[in-house]
């Protein structure tokens, strides 16, 4: 297997999953540390460039639309897709962060307990809802036809127009306290959420109430490809856990350590590690075949479809694809 990198672009900062999204046809980043850029997906090719602000807590995609919500200055800002244009700017509370869009509506708000939940319009910002006060949520997840939030042992599926409470969730284990994903769709009925003490718990809009899945070694990153919920391990390595009854199907031992996010590629899925190794692997586990992109400290993968792989550096962001 070789990997062939299409395009590559130096950031000038470090790269990383939280500051970057992949559109249909485009790739938008934050880069140069204060510089929020487009690039054409097929050649990297620059878009539009326009300034922005430091580190996002958050980008969105949103149809034609892009939203961010960079650190500083305290602001949530609405980009036209196309052009780079601004459409509109709406000043945030100090410490805003988190972003989810649903249809019309833009959710924020929740980060680490620092301000109110609010739900915007899309196309102009102003202000639909707004909690009374400050709360606190993991990262909102756009599932089951509202916005899931939560924090401790509490979930709750909000009606983005209202903020209205659609359902409600008591889980046996208290929600993981991250600002990685925690909430790991399965499909339109069912989620998994990664909780304290290394435990998933899996729920849904079904009769069945919520259930422990197990609990595993120490693991850091999560999410759902292929069929499995995976975890990356302190100890290096990647565990595939059936999201049905929690059993293990497979593990593997790497080193060096793993990034995220193990990404799906034709039968199997694609992993890749710090020093800029790559591995396929079939659903089973098993490594089909392995490569590099050399020189490369790896921060984290990503993909769009089978086309497109895309990897985050230290550094750098580009575009690869893998030929046998």
């Amino acid at each position: 297997m070789i990997a062939t990198v299409l395009w590559e672009r130096e950031l000038h900062q470090p790269g990383g999953a939280s500051a970057f999204v992949v559109g249909p046809d485009c790739v938008v980043l934050h880069e140069r540390h204060t510089r929020l850029v487009c690039l054409e997906r097929a050649d990297g090719a620059v878009r539009w460039d326009v300034p922005l602000g430091t580190w996002p807590r958050g980008i969105a995609l949103a149809g034609d639309r892009v939203l961010v919500l960079p650190q500083t200055p305290d602001r949530l800002s609405c980009i036209d897709l196309r052009t780079g244009a601004s459409l509109w700017s709406v000043a945030t509370p100090a410490l805003t962060g988190n972003l989810v869009v649903h249809a019309d509506t833009v959710v924020t708000g929740g980060w680490r307990g620092y301000t109110p939940m609010s739900g915007l319009d899309l196309s102009d910002g102003t202000e639909r809802w707004t909690t009374p006060s400050a709360v606190t949520s993991v990262r909102p997840l756009v599932w089951g036809g509202g916005v899931l939030t939560g924090s401790g042992r509490d979930a709750v599926l909000l009606d983005p127009v209202d903020g209205s409470a659609l359902a409600a969730w008591r889980l046996p284990d208290r929600l993981a306290v991250s600002d990685a994903q925690v909430f790991l769709p399965l499909d339109a009925e069912r989620v998994v959420a990664v909780c304290e003490d290394s435990s998933l718990v899996a729920f849904g809009t079904g009769a069945d109430g919520p259930a422990r899945l197990g609990s595993y070694e120490p693991f850091g990153a999560a999410g759902y490809v292929g069929g499995s919920v995976w975890v990356l391990r302190s100890g290096r390595g990647l565990l595939a856990v059936d999201p049905a009854d929690g059993r293990s199907r497979w593990s593997l031992d790497a080193e060096p350590r793993l990034v995220p996010d193990p990404v799906p590629y034709a039968d199997g899925v694609v992993v890749g590690d710090v020093n800029g190794g790559i591995r396929r692997l079939g659903h089973d586990g098993r490594t089909v075949a392995t490569c590099s992109l050399p020189g490369r400290r790896l921060r984290g993968l990503a993909a769009a479809d089978e086309a497109g792989l895309f990897f985050a550096a230290k550094g750098s962001f580009g575009s690869f694809t893998l030929t046998l």
